[in-house]
């Protein structure tokens, strides 16, 4: 079954509560019939059997209406957990629509042995990978312009070059 949304809910449990009311009619109806029949000129046996009948048929018809009943509050709390996780994605979405981190461009320019990095907000980073503790290097620059490795941001920054040289062999 595919996901609903919160209209067709709505509409589930209006034809559930409509359900409802008809069996309620229902009910009310045969009470009636009963009360008619009863009255009618009858012996004492035809009016005993058409009690226990009615009684069979009372009893029958408050057996469907808490069936219903029950069957109605079992859907509207499944319908009303539903929305409200509906509800919950949706205010999580809008959260993260409106009070997302802009995402941040890294670019990598490589020139020879010079690794030069750009990102917003900071200066270039010019970083000689010719030698061996270049990535050492790159993490104290970046120290420098206030990337510390909080999050992991320089150490993927790092990684991110080295995966970048190691796919243009340049180290």
């Amino acid at each position: 079954m595919g996901k609903q949304t919160i209209t067709e809910y709505l509409q589930e449990a209006e034809a559930l509560k409509q359900q409802q009311k008809e069996l309620n009619a229902k009910l009310k109806a045969k009470k009636q019939a009963i009360a008619t029949e009863y009255m009618d000129n009858l012996s004492p046996e035809a009016k005993a059997q058409q009690i226990a009948e009615a009684e069979a048929i009372l009893n029958t018809a408050k057996a469907e209406t808490i069936k219903a009943k029950d069957t109605f509050k079992a859907t509207m709390l499944g319908i009303k957990e539903r929305v409200k996780f509906s509800k919950s994605i949706l205010d999580f979405v809008n959260y993260k629509i409106h009070n997302g981190l802009p995402k941040v461009n890294n670019q990598y320019v490589v020139n020879e042995n010079i690794l030069t990095f750009h990102r917003e907000g900071i200066k270039d980073i010019a970083i000689d990978i010719s030698k061996a503790d270049w990535q050492k290097v790159f993490k104290a620059e970046l120290k420098k312009q206030g990337i510390n490795g909080n999050d992991r941001v320089a150490d993927n920054i790092i990684y991110k070059a080295k995966c970048l040289l190691e796919s243009n062999n340049a180290v």
